[in-house]
């Protein structure tokens, strides 16, 4: 109760000082305030909020924008980081009560540990603005990350709700996208969904690229990419509502290329030759003959797809070696996390992402930051690969980070990363939930 009291005082102090300086600033602390006093009672609803914005309106939720005083702004995603920043810490008390063998060091500590590195190292920034809003973006990622973690360790069953309501926000997706690829036209932008690829200016090729609600096409496919293991996992283990279940890793699979993402089609190889060793293998040929029959369809697009080195391609060797660059300008600390977007500016005349998230920590966090980020990431790989032979959803999450981490070579996998970690957070606590009751019913000898 005396976290919320705290939330709540601070928000309204905000709201309070804020009405001297900017009143449309004012409102968003007081709006801010208000969520605050009424998602507090229900994780679960805060759960399914986030990830129903991220995955059904993030493209909306970026544009939807407060002005400030001067070019300053602050945009309703902004305003739900800080909130879901605000609702971990309220949380945290409780979370601090957790059983012993909840509180699983591995795979809660370098989380910490990382996050507080960055928040040491924002000062140093060459922009502390953009670091702010980076340092923002990032640690809301993990306090998803931890809610749904220790949401799912102390709550038994209630993985099934968040999974119903995610299935259903990825049936209307997947059937969008579908819809969308034939008429040729997306209904959430108003525009049509021919991408025009460009080799030193000139047009040579042109694709139909789905993406749903997404900003972007390799949005959309990273989304897919990251639930896929899910729904593959559901394929071989889900008994009721089994045809469903049968149907949607092949509706995943078919938006996939649809997106033409050159990188989350390599990842979704890996993904899939490791499933074939990790589950049994035979029902593997149920969706993939109706695939491969799709496949035939479009394949001459996906081939020249693969197979075109395009503008697009060549950027990214660029943003690598700006990035290098960077890295090298400011080796100890970084540019600060979240610069990297306001400093392409001066290299490449506009604002850009680095397409490539090892290099991009690197130049934003540093030698440490960048160590640590691969650190935090292999700690997760080995968390799920040690408990493989006893838990599902440790293959499913194994999946998952494989796909992550393949992204994240050439995209901004850390860019779209809330459902990422939201997910993983929610298999962690079904591992360590299940590993738990496990030892508390094993029979003593």
């Amino acid at each position: 109760m005396g976290k919320n009291i705290f939330a709540v005082a601070l928000l309204s102090t905000l709201f309070a000082v804020s009405l001297l300086y900017d009143v449309k600033l004012a409102v968003v602390f007081l709006l801010m305030t208000i969520t605050i006093v009424f998602v507090s009672r229900s994780e679960l609803a805060v759960i399914n909020i986030y990830f129903f914005v991220y995955l059904a309106f993030a493209g909306f939720a970026d544009r939807l924008s407060i002005s400030l005083s001067g070019s300053q702004s602050i945009n309703l995603l902004g305003i739900l980081n800080i909130m879901m920043i605000l609702f971990f810490y309220i949380r945290l008390k409780d979370f601090l009560q957790v059983k012993r063998e909840y509180w699983n060091k591995s795979i809660i500590y370098p989380i910490l540990l990382f996050s507080l590195y960055l928040v040491l190292t924002t000062p140093f920034s060459v922009s502390l603005s953009a670091s702010v809003r980076g340092l923002t973006r990032v640690l809301a990622a993990f306090s998803f990350y931890l809610l749904t973690y220790f949401v799912v360790v102390n709550n038994k069953n209630i993985e099934k709700k968040i999974f119903k309501f995610i299935t259903a926000i990825f049936i209307a997706l997947l059937i969008c996208g579908i819809v969308e690829y034939i008429t040729g036209y997306n209904v959430f932008y108003g525009r049509s969904i021919t991408n025009l690829i460009y080799l030193d200016s000139q047009v040579i090729q042109s694709f139909e690229r789905i993406r749903t609600s997404f900003p972007h096409a390799p949005g959309y496919s990273f989304a897919l990419l990251m639930f896929l293991p899910l729904y593959l996992y559901f394929f071989m283990r889900k008994r009721d509502g089994k045809y469903l279940y049968r149907l949607l890793p092949f509706l995943f699979l078919l938006n996939i290329l649809l997106t033409f993402t050159r990188i989350t089609w390599a990842a979704v190889a890996i993904q899939l030759i490791l499933f074939f060793f990790l589950f049994k293998y035979k029902k593997i040929l149920r969706f993939a003959l109706p695939l491969g029959i799709i496949f035939v369809f479009i394949s001459n697009q996906i081939i020249s797809r693969a197979s075109t080195v395009d503008s697009s391609a060549l950027g990214r060797l660029e943003k690598f070696q700006y990035a290098l660059s960077i890295f090298k300008d400011h080796p100890i600390f970084g540019s600060g996390i979240g610069t990297f977007f306001a400093l392409s500016a001066l290299e490449f005349d506009t604002n850009i992402a680095a397409h490539g998230d090892y290099m991009r920590m690197f130049a934003e966090t540093g030698i440490f930051g960048g160590i640590g980020y691969v650190i935090l990431l292999f700690t997760m790989i080995v968390f799920a690969v040690k408990n493989l032979k006893e838990n599902d959803f440790a293959k499913a999450a194994l999946l998952m980070l494989v796909g992550f981490m393949v992204f994240g070579i050439t995209d901004n996998a850390l860019g779209y990363s809330h459902i990422f970690w939201g997910l993983l957070g929610i298999y962690n606590g079904l591992i360590v939930r299940e590993n738990s009751q496990k030892i508390y019913f094993c029979p003593q000898i």
